[in-house]
């Protein structure tokens, strides 16, 4: 997979005795990022990844996120989506000592979970912008499509429960996730790419959230 992290392990020389893994990969929208674990954090770790700071600065690159061996087993009942995200993405390892993102023991309990809280702040958030009432159509559109993005990873949720492949272009994903949830998600994909959004997208948004929420509510995982 061609990316643009080339440089970033000279950028890790300061840490390079403690690095596991260094993951690429490219989201469904096509955005580039990377995953860096320690064993554990350095001592004087801010100074120690300066230079990767610098370099992603320099190259107009997203921050990796950067977490070590005690946060993922600590984390994987927290924010179990995030990591589905990551490990269902086109990647490529950089480094690879011990593949711990290949190894996730991810439960569907922690998963459904989660998907309802996603489900249930988008709606909360959006209502609570639109009542406020103090958004033109563009900035209307540019929260909707921020709202859309952060549901993927929830939406890839349906795909871990129901233990099926996970789809690699978001038109993809809208679609077959609508049919396991037998929800109108191919408006979402509609709606990230209008140039204008009206109020009654957003009404007819909120109730595909509501759905979503009603669903995951009594949602049974094995």
């Amino acid at each position: 997979m061609n990316h643009p992290y080339d440089g970033i392990m000279n950028a890790l020389g300061n840490v390079a005795d403690r690095l596991i893994q260094v993951y690429v990969y490219q989201d469904i929208l096509g955005y580039y990022n990377a995953v860096i674990i320690l064993d554990e954090d350095p001592d004087g770790w801010l100074d120690k990844l300066a230079p990767l700071a610098k370099y992603v600065h320099k190259h107009n690159l997203a921050l990796p996120l950067i977490i070590n061996r005690r946060f993922i087993h600590y984390s994987l009942d927290s924010y179990p989506l995030e990591f589905i995200n990551i490990i269902s993405s086109q990647s490529v390892n950089l480094l690879v000592k011990e593949d711990l993102l290949a190894s996730l023991k991810i439960q569907p309990a922690d998963v459904r979970l989660q998907m309802e809280r996603e489900f249930k702040s988008k709606w909360l958030l959006t209502r609570q912008i639109v009542l406020e009432g103090k958004l033109n159509n563009r900035n209307l559109r540019e929260t909707m499509r921020r709202s859309i993005t952060a549901l993927i990873p929830a939406l890839k949720g349906f795909f871990f429960l129901a233990n099926q492949p996970y789809p690699q272009t978001s038109k993809d994903l809208f679609a077959q996730a609508a049919l396991i949830s037998k929800a109108d998600l191919n408006a979402l994909g509609i709606w990230m790419d209008k140039s204008s959004i009206e109020t009654a997208d957003v009404e007819r948004y909120l109730s595909i959230l509501q759905k979503l929420m009603e669903l995951m509510e009594t949602y049974q995982v094995d």
